[in-house]
């Protein structure tokens, strides 16, 4: 009877085994992790779960079909149900890309998976494949320009001050349930972490949100009234609140939804100019949109002077279309910038001279378009801005 079980028993087993690893039987099993090794694509580990490249791609928030070797990739055999809502949605493939960079190296300086990632590098990393034009900044950089939330949720930001002095000491890709990703304290490479750590919950938390509820991206096919329709809110509201020129809208555009301010920067501010505070809220549509040395249009990309140049004339505002340079020869230097003037940065890439103008909006911020990012907000006291600053110009002196 002993020697019957025993037996019963082992074949039990190894029929479970044999289930477990044939590659074309499915098991419901916990999530898999799969680390991307050379040679590997979308394509070929997706099908070795029998799955497809798209889901692959969704489950781990992948923004396009690169990899890179030692990426760890979540296996989900159930199909992928993204947020109905657009803003969770965008937080969730942020957290979910930062998720594959565990393990990688922790490298001072660095913002990238061939070099490594040191804690703003990786927040940089993340966000600017995820589409949310951001400059290369430090971890308070990064504090300063995100907009506060009391809310978080996944995809935010999560800093560490000291609670004496509110130094930002560290952040990273916040996951919920107070998990985050970060390259930093006690690990040579990226980890999730627990804000509850003895490390961590001796400094004083705060999170800061990119993917803000209310904003939506169009989409190819979309109208301003299918937008509308969607959020049963009047086409007027939103043409108002965006500052469209027009009832045409293009693809990739940013529309604030509701009446609450997502980047208040300019709240508050005096304007330079009578349409200063419509010549901002339209910019702030352009975000992410490229950069095309010369160029003035959004479609196929504008440099720095002709965000200018498009969003002013957009405005029915009639300005010389002209270099950042010539700008800076044209306007006197006013120390003392309202909403909607302009700010001078000096030699700029591998280029002397003022080479680099933005659009300031107010509270140290200005919005600007640069190689990298495309059209995107920055902030003054940034290192890099602070080193290269030149000056502000009172804009008014160049509409015709």
């Amino acid at each position: 009877m002993r020697r019957n079980l025993l037996v019963s028993t082992m074949l039990f087993l190894l029929v479970m085994v044999g289930l477990t690893f044939s590659p074309g039987i499915k098991v419901q099993a916990a999530d898999r992790i799969h680390t991307v090794s050379s040679q590997e694509t979308v394509e070929s580990i997706a099908s070795i779960y029998g799955i497809t490249a798209d889901q692959l791609m969704k489950t781990n928030g992948l923004p396009d079909s690169q990899l890179y070797v030692g990426q760890q990739l979540k296996i989900i055999q159930t199909a992928y149900n993204p947020s109905i809502y657009q803003w969770a949605e965008r937080g969730n493939r942020i957290a979910h890309y930062a998720e594959t960079f565990v393990g990688f190296n922790k490298t001072a300086g660095e913002e990238s998976p061939s070099k490594g990632f040191d804690s703003s590098g990786l927040v940089y990393w993340i966000l600017s494949q995820q589409n949310v034009a951001s400059d290369r900044l430090t971890v308070d950089g990064y504090y300063k320009l995100g907009m506060d939330t009391s809310a978080p949720k996944a995809g935010d930001i999560i800093f560490f001050l000291e609670k004496d002095t509110s130094k930002v000491v560290t952040a990273g890709i916040y996951l919920g349930k107070d998990q985050f990703v970060n390259s930093g304290y006690g690990s040579e490479t990226v980890q999730i972490r627990n804000s509850t750590e003895k490390y961590f919950s001796k400094y004083e938390v705060a999170f800061k949100t990119y993917t803000p509820k209310g904003e939506h991206i169009v989409q190819p096919g979309e109208t301003l009234n299918s937008i509308s329709e969607n959020y049963n809110i009047h086409i007027n509201s939103i043409k108002v609140r965006n500052a469209l020129p027009t009832y045409e809208v293009m693809e990739g555009q940013y529309l604030q939804i509701y009446s609450d301010l997502l980047f208040p920067f300019y709240e508050g501010e005096e304007a330079a100019y009578d349409k200063a505070y419509d010549v901002i809220r339209y910019a702030y549509t352009l975000r992410g949109f490229p950069y095309v040395f010369s160029g003035d249009d959004p479609i196929n990309g504008m440099d720095c002077s002709g965000l200018i140049y498009w969003a002013m004339k957009e405005q029915g505002i009639s300005v010389k279309r002209s270099s950042a340079a010539n700008y800076f020869e044209w306007l006197p230097a006013i120390s003392e910038p309202k909403a909607g003037d302009l700010v001078f940065f000096r030699d700029t890439g591998t280029r002397e001279g003022v080479t680099h103008v933005g659009i300031y909006l107010g509270d140290g911020r200005f919005i600007h378009t640069t190689e990298k990012a495309g059209v995107h907000i920055s902030d003054l006291s940034s290192g890099y801005f602070a080193q290269k600053f030149e000056s502000y110009g009172r804009v008014q002196l160049i509409m015709n």
